[in-house]
């Protein structure tokens, strides 16, 4: 038996990904029952953390979250400026983007990404594919 023990050198797990908040578990489960087929991605920061399909559409979903609220969305767009430009390089015809946020305070927000700025919306705002 070897007396050897490795050095702890405070680098990040090698495989971050695969510790799954309850909040991502959370967005899984209203994503299916709005009728999605979702799989999760590697989980890289920023970006999208789930891809819903539905036909032959996809949403893209970041989801995050947050112990104080989100604010109002200038702050959302400010706060989250990394996130949101990494997802609004995937909208085309067949792709939306979102950006959901659970906080204690707030619970569940849900923003609408677009080209040029976000939205607040529902859950399912009806302009999803």
């Amino acid at each position: 038996m070897s007396t050897e023990h490795a050095e702890d050198t405070g680098a990040e797990p090698i495989f971050p990904y695969l510790r799954r908040h309850a909040i991502e578990y959370e967005a899984v489960a209203r994503l299916r029952g709005l009728g999605y087929g979702v799989i999760r991605t590697d989980g890289r920061y920023p970006g999208v953390n789930l891809i819903a399909m539905k036909g032959d559409h996809f949403r893209f979903v970041c989801v995050r979250r947050r112990k104080k609220p989100a604010g109002p969305v200038i702050e959302v767009a400010a706060t989250y400026a990394e996130d949101l430009y990494e997802l609004r390089r995937y909208i085309s015809p067949i792709v939306t983007a979102d950006l959901w946020i659970w906080s204690t305070a707030d619970r569940w927000r849900y923003f609408a990404v677009y080209p040029g700025g976000i939205q607040e919306t529902g859950e399912d705002d009806g302009r999803r594919l």
